[in-house]
């Protein structure tokens, strides 16, 4: 919910749509100056509250933080993927080799980062060993 301080303007019915007569043209202008109102709005309400925000759904609610996640995605990954089936083989190793070497420093700065001491586990918990 938005303080007063944070509300974005009203926007309000055209005077004709109170009367049932707007016309799909008023009406396709009213529905996006409501739109542009309604993003405004949340637009000001991320940039005061947004992070914390995320985090905390992210913490106690994680279903719904991943409901967040997934409406963002696009609805048909395979198209995101952006013309994969054209690539031969090659094409594809050679960008997959690309990535990994933009990605492998990432990986490797975060090996020599200094590691929390592992605490034992409890009598009974299940322990998970790492492959050597």
């Amino acid at each position: 919910m938005l303080d007063d301080e944070n509300a974005a303007p009203q926007t309000e019915l055209p005077d004709d749509a109170a009367a049932g007569s707007v016309t799909p043209m008023g009406a396709a202008r009213w529905r996006g100056q409501l739109g542009s109102a309604f993003l405004d709005a949340v637009r000001a309400d991320f940039a005061a509250h947004g992070v914390g925000v995320i985090a905390r759904i992210r913490a106690e609610k994680p279903e719904t933080y991943l409901k967040l996640v997934a409406s963002l995605l696009p609805k048909d990954l395979n198209a995101a993927a952006g013309g994969m089936d054209e690539l031969s083989d090659e094409q594809l190793i050679e960008r997959i080799r690309a990535l990994d070497a933009a990605i492998r420093p990432l990986l490797d700065a975060g090996k020599t980062r200094a590691r929390r001491p592992r605490r034992p586990a409890r009598d009974g918990a299940l322990r998970l060993e790492k492959a050597p």
